[in-house]
């Protein structure tokens, strides 16, 4: 008999958090389980992931567009009273809107399938009001390090008590889930390490596939360069660092330009930086795009500058389209995916002189990155979908993991 197994997450929008949540969806057994997705924000046209849902999962949206785009209008000019005032009153009565919400989509889906077996919290955003759904099980994934998340300690704490409401809480490397037993001690027995899946397969195929290129980026795409991917955001991706260090790099030799594909909220910010910097003929900003395989094939190497993250799956992609990754050592996860620096090159956050010297040590001298990229083959073979998506359903059917010794 098939299990009644429903997934939630807050959005379809371009991230690598809703990347791995549909590789998870692509490649979960629909043999064993009737999958329902719930997804918290209904994004428009920024749903870049909803034509990848595999059909026969029934999708339910919790907010529409419209309210999204109101809050959204009055969050931007929070400086002014009335707009804090707005929303806050939009943010209070958001909540409420979406637990009643979540709770009658819960009950539709029971109604179809029968009793929710599992009910799977994909970026723990159901934390506040989980103990007021009905399923059998409830499973929270956590994708971050939580102190450089939430900074403040009464967050923290708060944040733990909230965890503590699931039956199982998965984090996605092992230094993540022993940062999690550390801070929260009541919560070991109950914390599991799955790695996030990866289909090497349609990553190497998109990484040959350029008929998504325009004219210009197929000219672009031609020249030396090296490649950042992600979120243009300057508080966790750190990129002033990138962006010193790459400055160092070029005043010390190095010819190849810096690419950065992506978009966010801090996009004019980061142009600004570039511009102070003198580099706006050698640093270009790619952009948002669903196919950034075939920048990263094509590139020199792959470099991170990240003040904290979770399980980077950059790092991961890059590594299986063959690149050697140099990386912030931040918490969670870069240490663990190029083993400490056997498989790439790490540096102390903030560091922009060690990263400066990684990118001149590595792009000066290619017996460096043919060291490296011997190791990495081997290295990604753990994140391969088909390893990976064991440990998913074993989690889902409440199998003990040999990750939760």
């Amino acid at each position: 008999m098939k299990k009644n197994l429903v997934v939630r997450s807050g959005s379809l929008r371009m991230g690598g958090l809703e990347r791995v949540l549909i590789e998870m969806l692509q490649n979960l057994d629909g043999n064993r389980y009737n999958i329902s997705l719930i997804i918290e924000d209904n994004s428009g046209k920024e749903n870049v992931f909803l034509d990848q849902v595999p059909k026969g999962i029934d999708i339910y949206f919790l907010k529409p567009e419209a309210l999204i785009e109101k809050t959204h209008y009055h969050r931007e000019r929070k400086k002014n009273l009335y707009h804090k005032f707005m929303y806050n009153l939009l943010m209070s009565k958001e909540h409420s809107f979406v637990v009643n919400k979540t709770k009658d989509v819960l009950k539709e889906i029971e109604k179809k399938y029968g009793e929710v077996d599992v009910f799977l919290d994909y970026d723990w955003g159901a934390r506040r009001y989980v103990e007021k759904l009905k399923a059998k099980r409830k499973i929270v994934w956590i994708h971050n390090s939580v102190p450089k998340l939430l900074k403040k300690e009464s967050k923290i704490i708060r944040f733990g008590k909230n965890l503590a409401k699931y039956d199982t809480v998965v984090a996605i490397c092992d230094d993540m889930k022993a940062e999690l037993e550390d801070i929260y001690p009541y919560l070991k027995g109950k914390v599991e390490r799955v790695y996030n899946p990866f289909n090497f397969k349609r990553i190497l195929d998109l990484s040959e596939d350029m008929s998504g290129l325009n004219e210009q980026q197929k000219e672009l795409i031609k020249d030396d360069y090296i490649i950042a991917v992600s979120r243009l955001d300057t508080v966790q991706k750190d990129y002033a660092t990138l962006i010193k260090g790459y400055k160092l790099a070029v005043e010390n030799g190095v010819k190849e330009k810096l690419y950065i594909v992506g978009d966010g909220p801090d996009r004019k910010e980061i142009e600004n930086l570039i511009k102070e910097s003198g580099l706006e003929g050698s640093i270009v900003l790619i952009g948002k795009t669903t196919n950034p395989y075939v920048w990263m094939r094509n590139s020199k190497l792959f470099v991170h500058s990240s003040n904290y993250e979770g399980l980077p799956t950059v790092l991961i992609e890059a590594m299986i389209c063959g690149k050697v990754v140099i990386s912030s050592n931040c918490p969670t996860g870069p240490y663990e995916i190029l083993k400490g620096g056997q498989s790439g090159v790490l540096f102390h956050v903030g560091d922009y002189k060690a990263l400066s010297a990684g990118l001149q040590n590595l792009l000066n001298n290619p017996l460096e990155l043919e060291k490296y990229e011997k190791t990495i083959e081997k290295r990604v073979l753990e994140f391969r979908s088909d390893i990976v998506i064991k440990e998913y359903e074993g989690v889902i059917d409440e199998k003990p993991s040999i990750n939760n010794k």
